[in-house]
């Protein structure tokens, strides 16, 4: 379990949205309580949702629903291949948008994926291991999704001698992979354990 410092820094990449975050007395509730917010979203789902706001906002992101993106990443979570996915926005590069207007835009992005990252590997790190983190992975996966797109986007809006441009952006989609992975990995395992009746606390 992370220290209050931890919790803190959480608390602290969302002082600015609009749900309220009780993340001292998540980390302090037993395994039965739930881990809620004011808004009925815990503080990775909040964070997916603003990162789909702010690409939606700017062109390069899913202009579609939060529930929409959530069922297509339900899909990828349970097997199906994302090969056939395209660009988010197909205007966003062939609009021709200022290299200038481009790396703001990335940016912009990487802000949202480290703020998700960030996020996510608190909550894992404090939520308790009897918790179904199935919501969360579903919300990651959905975060993901408009990464890689919006990836995608910036790489055919720059001239290729631009392309180290997207690196910084890369990791950062790198980095909330691997937290997404870590987060699917405790979910099969919850269910593995429930489907074999192995008792939740083996769950790591």
């Amino acid at each position: 379990m992370k220290s209050g410092v931890s919790l803190l820094l959480v608390a602290s990449l969302f002082s600015t949205g609009c749900a309220t975050v009780d993340l001292q007395s998540m980390a302090g509730t037993d395994d039965a309580a739930p881990l809620e917010t004011s808004s009925d979203s815990n503080v990775v789902q909040r964070a997916v949702e603003k990162l789909s706001a702010a690409f939606a906002s700017r062109g390069f992101g899913e202009k579609t629903s939060q529930r929409k993106m959530e069922a297509a990443a339900d899909m990828l979570m349970n097997g199906l291949s994302d090969k056939g996915v395209d660009g988010a926005d197909p205007d966003y590069a062939s609009l021709e948008r200022p290299v200038s207007v481009v790396l703001e835009d990335i940016r912009v992005a990487e802000r949202h994926v480290e703020q998700a990252r960030k996020a996510a590997e608190i909550y894992f790190d404090v939520a308790p291991a009897r918790r179904d983190l199935s919501d969360e992975l579903q919300s990651l996966q959905a975060a993901l999704l408009v990464s890689d797109r919006a990836l995608l986007e910036f790489r055919n809006s720059l001239p290729t001698d631009r392309a180290a441009d997207v690196d910084r952006l890369q990791l950062a989609v790198d980095g909330l992979r691997d937290i997404t992975n870590r987060f699917g990995d405790r979910v099969r395992t919850k269910r593995l354990n429930e489907k074999t009746g192995t008792a939740d606390r083996s769950v790591s």
